[in-house]
């Protein structure tokens, strides 16, 4: 396989959904290339921030077809849009992206009205803090499968 595609599939998986275990596998994917880690997390961070960005986008361009956007003025509460306004994106980003993943969490902060401004940042760190998790947790999986 050429570097080429190796690199294709890393971008790839980590612009998939986190509970289709895309950055993980695209990391798994660069420790089979033998790539630095050095090089492989930028990256991995990088698509997997980018792949975000769009999902924002998408999100509230969702809300401009009728029958989304009723439905979601109808689902938007006062009490969840405080909610929102006050913790949601740092609580969102950090543990509710560990729970169902970010694009559950980002569909629902850009539902809430939460702008784009207070997304980028805790996005952006809680896409390298991710990428280093599935980082050990890769690492060590397969140190623990060497040892079998």
């Amino acid at each position: 396989m050429t570097n080429f595609w190796i690199w294709l599939s890393i971008v790839g998986l980590s612009m998939t959904p986190n509970l289709v275990l895309g950055p993980s596998v695209a990391v798994g994917v660069g420790f089979k290339a033998h790539i630095s880690p050095w090089v492989l997390l930028p990256v991995v961070a990088t698509a997997n921030y980018c792949e975000g960005l769009f999902v924002c986008w998408l999100a509230s361009e969702f809300t401009h077809i009728g029958f989304i956007g009723r439905w979601v003025a109808r689902m938007r509460t006062p009490k969840s849009v405080a909610f929102a306004q006050q913790w949601g994106v740092w609580g969102g980003l950090s543990i509710g992206r560990a729970v169902v993943g970010q694009e559950p969490i980002l569909v629902a902060l850009r539902w809430l009205d939460i702008d784009m401004r207070r997304i980028w940042l805790p996005l952006a760190l809680s896409s390298a803090v991710f990428t280093m998790l599935f980082y050990v947790v890769v690492s060590t999986g397969l140190q623990q499968m060497s040892n079998l």
